[in-house]
């Protein structure tokens, strides 16, 4: 298991070595978007406009200026037998049975966790579960999985919700709803949108594999 600095930057080298070489093991990535372990700086696991330590918002830059790296993504290109995107709490079933998935997969297997960090993120530590149910019901970060390259959707929101429900109780997004910012609200929208219809033609593709 590791952070998000040591996956999506720093290990990624390691990590698409490993799993191009087939090696028989579960990759568990603990997703918090950013190097939360030594200063909140940002990564490319960090969302487009998010404040960190090394992306400041203020006059200059608007925060991190750079779209979120969609690691899961780049793991399903590997063609690996199991890869799958699920979330630390909230949705324990959900949890669990892509766990025991990939354990008793053989080969090499991946899972993106989503896991907020409240000092990073800046919410009240009693919000997790609002944070986590928040990042699914807004399609920010959709559960699913890819079993030998096909695509399978586990929850689509009866009423997918607005991104800005997700973003609003984050300190790190406070800017975005600055009078003036509202730009930043609709394109990061645009893009949560685009990556949601892109998975759902995925899934729509293989489904016959």
């Amino acid at each position: 298991m590791e952070e998000t600095g040591g996956t999506y930057d720093i290990g990624l080298q390691s990590l698409s070595g490993a799993m191009e070489r087939g090696h028989d093991m579960v990759y568990v990535c603990y997703d918090n978007g950013a190097y939360m372990n030594t200063g909140v700086q940002r990564s490319s696991a960090t969302p487009k406009f998010a404040d960190t330590t090394t992306s400041p918002a203020g006059k200059v830059i608007p925060g991190k200026m750079q779209s979120r790296k969609d690691l899961t993504e780049i793991m399903v290109s590997h063609h690996l037998p199991y890869v799958a995107q699920t979330i630390a709490v909230n949705n324990f079933k959900d949890l669990y049975e892509k766990s025991e998935k990939a354990i008793y997969t053989e080969g090499p297997c991946f899972l993106n966790v989503l896991a907020p960090c409240p000092r990073g993120w800046g919410y009240a530590t009693e919000d997790l579960m609002k944070i986590n149910k928040l990042a699914v019901e807004t399609c920010y970060w959709p559960l699913y999985e890819v079993i030998e390259g096909k695509y399978i959707v586990n929850y689509k929101p009866a009423k997918k919700l607005p991104v800005e429900e997700f973003l609003k109780p984050q300190k790190r997004f406070k800017h975005m709803f600055k009078p003036g910012n509202e730009w930043m609200i609709e394109e990061f929208q645009k893009e949560v949108d685009k990556r949601w219809e892109e998975l759902l033609k995925l899934e729509e593709a293989t489904k016959d594999v």
